[in-house]
Parts: structure tokens; C-alpha cells; sequence
């Protein structure tokens, strides 16, 4: 027998074969990541001054808000350079007050010839450098006070004290270390998503997963910076509503928007992989049409393009091994994608 008479044979043999809607066999690829909730502001408050510790008001685990006494530093020293700088300048504009007077009076006598050039030059010269002098000690009077608003250390934002490094009666210098303050409220979570998903990264839900709690998200920002050995990029996600902990190790998980079939329904035919539909002829009867699959790999699940084939298309389960294209074949029963 020919083989052209034996594919014909083989064509025209009826196998009996079960159905599933394809409806039912579509699904979203969930992808999962490891990743953790960053705290945006994570702060280690440092002294500004050279001073010692008079109280500290905070412990590890409070919760402050912005603007609050964390840390008294002894300011006394600081009080009375105040006071005399404000003495000095009294002084000096009692000389000025004088000095201007001087000045005044010289300029009227210059007028009539009463005291020479030189002289009324030598009351502008006194009058401008007590001007001078008054200016600088207005600036050290500005640092005086400032020095005396950072005895008192304020939180810059509100959170959660984390760390409390020093103790009442300690010295400190300018930048040591007095508190570590952490903001509860602005927070991000950051995973490490593979190159090839980060570059279509079209997702139909996205959340962080963390003691069985779902946390919606969205992307934020992709970092552009790849790491080279594992092919990874960093992204950001903000949370889109309820936020978890900080620091919080979880899985990130993200829902595609794609749709795939499973890998077990997949056959092979001419180097291809596919899957089998029932269609139905004019007379009632049906046939198996392959329909190949874009990029589907074996034992992995093949991506179903939009439009590729109707939601209620039949797909042959049983019976699809024994298939070839265009064989005609008889539907005993239909069966759930379960």
C-alpha cells in the first residue's frame, strides 16, 4: 500500500477524542520574586555641637512626630555667648550713635571751611568701620541662636525610633551618632526582577505577599542598572493602598496580563509545538486542525496571542497524541478544566 493511500486511510479513521473549552484552560502566569519593604527615610540624627547630653526623651519602638524633643544638649555655654555678643553690640551702637554724630557735625563745619578734608574723611572712615563691626557681631548673634536651637534635637519628620545610640551625661562632638529615626509612612518595596520580564512587564495584578497578607502595588520606577552575573534588574513599587512593615521580607508576586495554556496539552507535530481544535464541518461531523504556538517551548506553557482562536474553540485533550492534521475525529465528552 502506498503512503499517500495509508495518510489517506489514516485521515479518514474517526478517533474519539474529549474537549475542553479553551476558556477553561487559559490562565495568567503568576511570577514570584523575593523582596522588602524600604522605609524612603531612614535617618541617623547627629549632633551639630560640641556639648553635653542633658536628656534624652526617646526610646527604641516610640513613635514621634515631627518637630518633637528627641535630645536635650547643655546649652548654657552657648546662652552666655549670647548675652555678651547682645552686651557688645550695645556698646557699639552707643560708639556709632556717637560716631554718627560726629559725622554730622563735621560735614556741616566742612561747609564752612571750619575743619579740613582730612578730618571729616577720618569721621566717615570711624563711622564705617563701627558699621562693620556691628554687622559681624549681628552675624555671630545669628550663630549664637542657632547653635541654640540645635541643642535641642527635633524630629524631622514623623516615624519610629529605631536605634538610641547615646545616653544622658555623655559628651558628643559635631556628627556623632545620637538616634537612628525611621519613617513608617513613606515606603517602597524593591525586587529584583530577570531582564526578560522587566523588558514586557505587563502585569494584571501586582503584590507584595508578606505573613499571607496580600499588598496591591504599582511600579514606581526601573532602575537602569542590570546585574551583569544574574541578569536582574531592581525595581521599585509603591503600595497602592495598605502598606506592610518596614524592612518586611516577602515574595512579590506578578499576575501577567498574558494568557497561556498549560504545558500538558502541548503536542508536536512537524517540529512544532501546538495543540489540537476541534472544528466542525458543514455536515456535523469535526476534524482536528493543528494550530501551532509562537514560541512555545516543550514542558512549558505556551503564551496564546490575542485573537489566535475564539474563547469557546474546542481543544482536544484526550485522544490527541494519536492525531494528525486534518483527521476526522468524533467528541464522546466534554470535560472540565479541573
Amino acid at each position: 500500500m502506498s503512503n499517500s493511500v495509508y495518510a489517506e486511510k489514516t485521515l479518514n479513521e474517526i478517533v474519539p477524542v474529549t474537549i475542553v473549552p479553551l476558556s477553561e484552560l487559559l490562565f495568567h502566569p503568576l511570577k514570584k520574586a523575593p523582596a522588602q519593604v524600604i522605609s524612603l527615610q531612614n535617618s541617623l540624627l547627629s549632633s551639630q555641637l560640641s556639648a553635653l547630653i542633658q536628656s534624652v526623651a526617646v526610646q527604641v519602638g516610640d513613635r514621634v512626630q515631627t518637630d518633637q524633643v528627641l535630645v536635650r544638649l547643655e546649652c548654657e555655654d552657648f546662652e552666655l555667648t549670647r548675652e555678651q555678643l547682645q552686651a557688645e553690640k550695645k556698646a557699639l551702637q552707643a560708639d556709632q550713635q556717637f560716631a554718627r554724630y560726629q559725622f554730622e557735625r563735621s560735614r556741616k563745619l566742612l561747609k564752612t571751611r571750619s575743619v579740613s578734608e582730612e578730618s571729616h574723611q577720618q569721621q566717615r572712615s570711624a563711622l564705617h568701620r563701627l558699621d562693620a563691626r556691628l554687622q559681624l557681631i549681628d552675624s555671630k548673634i545669628k550663630l549664637a541662636e542657632k547653635n541654640i536651637t540645635r541643642c535641642l534635637i527635633r524630629a524631622p519628620f514623623d516615624g519610629v525610633i529605631t536605634q538610641r545610640l547615646v545616653h544622658k551625661g555623655e559628651n558628643v562632638s559635631p556628627g556623632t551618632h545620637l538616634l537612628r529615626l525611621m519613617n513608617t509612612r513613606q515606603l517602597e518595596v524593591e525586587v529584583q526582577v530577570p531582564v526578560g520580564l522587566v523588558d514586557d512587564l505587563n502585569y494584571k495584578t501586582l503584590d507584595f505577599v508578606y505573613r499571607k497578607q496580600h499588598y496591591p502595588l504599582s511600579i514606581r520606577a526601573i532602575v537602569p542598572s542590570i546585574e551583569t552575573r544574574a541578569r536582574h534588574q531592581r525595581v521599585r513599587l509603591s503600595f497602592s493602598g495598605k502598606k506592610a512593615q518596614p524592612n518586611a521580607f516577602g515574595m512579590v508576586e506578578i499576575t501577567l496580563q498574558e494568557q497561556h495554556i498549560p504545558a500538558n496539552v502541548l503536542v508536536s507535530r512537524n517540529n512544532q509545538l501546538g495543540i489540537f481544535v476541534a472544528v466542525a464541518k458543514p455536515d456535523g461531523r469535526y476534524f482536528a486542525r493543528f494550530q501551532p504556538l509562537k514560541n512555545a517551548l516543550t514542558g512549558r506553557s505556551a503564551r496564546i496571542e490575542r485573537d489566535t482562536l475564539p474563547a469557546d474553540s474546542k481543544i482536544i485533550i484526550q485522544g490527541r497524541q494519536a492525531l494528525n492534521d486534518q483527521q476526522a475525529v468524533e467528541l464522546i465528552n466534554s470535560q472540565s478544566s479541573q
